[in-house]
Protein backbone atom coordinates (compact mmCIF):
# COMPACT_ATOMS: atom_id res chain seq x y z
CA UNK A 1 0.00 0.00 0.00
CA UNK A 2 1.18 3.51 -0.76
CA UNK A 3 2.57 5.80 1.87
CA UNK A 4 0.56 8.82 2.93
CA UNK A 5 2.55 12.05 2.59
CA UNK A 6 2.24 15.46 4.23
CA UNK A 7 1.85 18.32 1.74
CA UNK A 8 2.26 21.90 2.95
CA UNK A 9 0.61 24.55 0.76
CA UNK A 10 0.93 28.34 0.95
CA UNK A 11 0.28 31.40 -1.22
CA UNK A 12 1.73 34.91 -1.60
CA UNK A 13 -0.33 36.24 1.32
CA UNK A 14 1.13 33.63 3.68
CA UNK A 15 -1.99 31.49 4.10
CA UNK A 16 -0.79 27.97 4.96
CA UNK A 17 -2.53 24.62 4.93
CA UNK A 18 -1.27 21.08 5.56
CA UNK A 19 -2.91 18.02 3.99
CA UNK A 20 -2.09 14.32 4.19
CA UNK A 21 -2.79 12.52 0.90
CA UNK A 22 -1.26 9.79 -1.26
CA UNK A 23 -0.35 11.95 -4.28
CA UNK A 24 0.39 15.55 -5.19
CA UNK A 25 -2.57 15.75 -7.56
CA UNK A 26 -5.04 14.55 -4.93
CA UNK A 27 -3.62 16.99 -2.39
CA UNK A 28 -3.83 19.93 -4.82
CA UNK A 29 -7.39 19.06 -5.78
CA UNK A 30 -8.42 18.96 -2.11
CA UNK A 31 -7.07 22.46 -1.29
CA UNK A 32 -7.53 24.38 -4.55
CA UNK A 33 -10.95 25.64 -3.47
CA UNK A 34 -9.40 27.37 -0.46
CA UNK A 35 -7.11 29.59 -2.57
CA UNK A 36 -8.13 32.24 -5.10
CA UNK A 37 -4.60 32.65 -6.50
CA UNK A 38 -3.40 31.39 -9.89
CA UNK A 39 -0.31 29.72 -8.39
CA UNK A 40 0.29 28.18 -4.97
CA UNK A 41 3.50 26.75 -3.54
CA UNK A 42 3.82 23.25 -2.16
CA UNK A 43 6.48 21.45 -0.16
CA UNK A 44 6.69 17.70 0.47
CA UNK A 45 9.03 14.70 0.75
CA UNK A 46 9.16 12.45 -2.34
CA UNK A 47 9.19 8.64 -2.43
CA UNK A 48 12.97 8.67 -2.62
CA UNK A 49 13.22 10.92 0.43
CA UNK A 50 14.05 14.19 -1.34
CA UNK A 51 12.61 17.45 -0.01
CA UNK A 52 10.71 19.06 -2.89
CA UNK A 53 9.39 22.61 -3.04
CA UNK A 54 7.61 23.87 -6.16
CA UNK A 55 4.80 26.06 -7.47
CA UNK A 56 1.59 24.55 -8.80
CA UNK A 57 -0.90 26.20 -11.14
CA UNK A 58 -4.51 25.92 -10.05
CA UNK A 59 -7.21 24.92 -10.85
CA UNK A 60 -6.02 21.38 -11.50
CA UNK A 61 -8.34 18.55 -12.42
CA UNK A 62 -10.34 16.91 -15.11
CA UNK A 63 -12.70 19.71 -15.93
CA UNK A 64 -11.98 23.28 -16.97
CA UNK A 65 -15.10 25.36 -16.97
CA UNK A 66 -15.62 26.77 -20.43
CA UNK A 67 -17.54 29.71 -18.99
CA UNK A 68 -14.37 30.89 -17.21
CA UNK A 69 -12.39 30.81 -20.46
CA UNK A 70 -15.10 32.72 -22.33
CA UNK A 71 -15.33 35.28 -19.52
CA UNK A 72 -11.55 35.89 -19.63
CA UNK A 73 -11.68 36.39 -23.42
CA UNK A 74 -14.53 38.90 -23.08
CA UNK A 75 -12.65 40.84 -20.41
CA UNK A 76 -9.53 40.96 -22.60
CA UNK A 77 -11.52 42.20 -25.62
CA UNK A 78 -13.23 44.83 -23.48
CA UNK A 79 -9.87 46.06 -22.18
CA UNK A 80 -8.52 46.31 -25.75
CA UNK A 81 -11.57 48.21 -26.92
CA UNK A 82 -11.40 50.68 -24.04
CA UNK A 83 -7.69 51.22 -24.52
CA UNK A 84 -8.33 52.15 -28.16
CA UNK A 85 -10.80 54.89 -27.28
Amino acid sequence: MSKMRMFKFWNENGDEKEVEKMSLKKAVMSVQGDYKDKFISVEYVSKKGKQISQSVEIPMGRKIRQSLIIEKKRAALKAIREAGR
